[in-house]
């Protein structure tokens, strides 16, 4: 007897942990806020929709925006900067609380400022410049293959950890350039861990990508 209500305990335990790891119900919607705005050497505030596809497919789309708020290393309070994302998502685990996603997604980034009193290289004529004023623009466009794992805070409030690996291009541009002169010391500037600010022209090159988001599902 003693046995048997043992069994039967274990029996509950183990019906409850399988139930906690269930999804009671799916939900059909959930919105996204970046954790991590000021991480990012080019800083901006992110948030995204996402809506649930018949079967196992998710679609969303993550807008980024930035005025004003800078990296005192790399930014002016002229900066600003646009991003948008489309991702397609597979749920790997649709009937656990636990959610594994892997996903495909595109980017694409615009970022604009105004520099004083730098340095740049131009890639056409192979020379880096030194200048007083100058108006930069870059433009970033690539994709990405994530994967994403969901916990839950509360029924409803999730925690969104992303890790992605894909490609990139990077297009770098200086326009309305003041006072422009040839720098002698170039071999400062090799090892820069600034490359996409100082370096004008088009770079293809493999992207990293890691996101924390907390996300809310209704």
């Amino acid at each position: 007897m003693k046995n048997c209500l043992l069994l039967l305990l274990l029996l509950m335990v183990l019906n409850s942990v399988r139930a906690q790891d269930s999804l009671q119900a799916q939900p059909k919607s959930i919105v996204t806020l970046s954790l991590s705005p000021l991480i990012s050497l080019a800083p901006r505030f992110k948030a995204g929709y996402i809506h649930r596809l018949p079967g196992r497919w998710w679609a969303g789309m993550v807008v980024g925006y930035n005025a004003g708020l800078y990296n005192t290393s790399y930014g002016t309070p002229n900066y600003r900067l646009f991003e948008v994302r489309p991702e397609i998502y597979f749920d790997l685990r649709p009937e656990r609380k636990l959610k594994h996603l892997a996903s495909i997604e595109l980017f694409y980034i615009n970022h604009t400022d105004h520099f004083t009193t730098d340095k740049y290289y131009d890639k056409v004529d192979n020379v880096y410049y030194r200048y007083d004023f100058a108006d930069y623009k870059r433009v970033k466009t690539g994709f990405n293959i994530n994967y994403s794992l969901l916990y839950y805070i509360t029924p409803r409030l999730v925690l969104w950890q992303k890790a992605g690996l894909g490609l990139r291009n990077r297009n770098v541009a200086y326009s309305n350039v003041t006072n422009r002169s040839q720098s002698d010391q170039w071999e400062l500037f090799e090892f820069s861990d600034s490359d996409f600010i100082e370096k004008e022209g088009s770079y293809w090159n493999v992207n990293f990508n890691l996101e924390l988001n907390v996300a809310y599902k209704f």
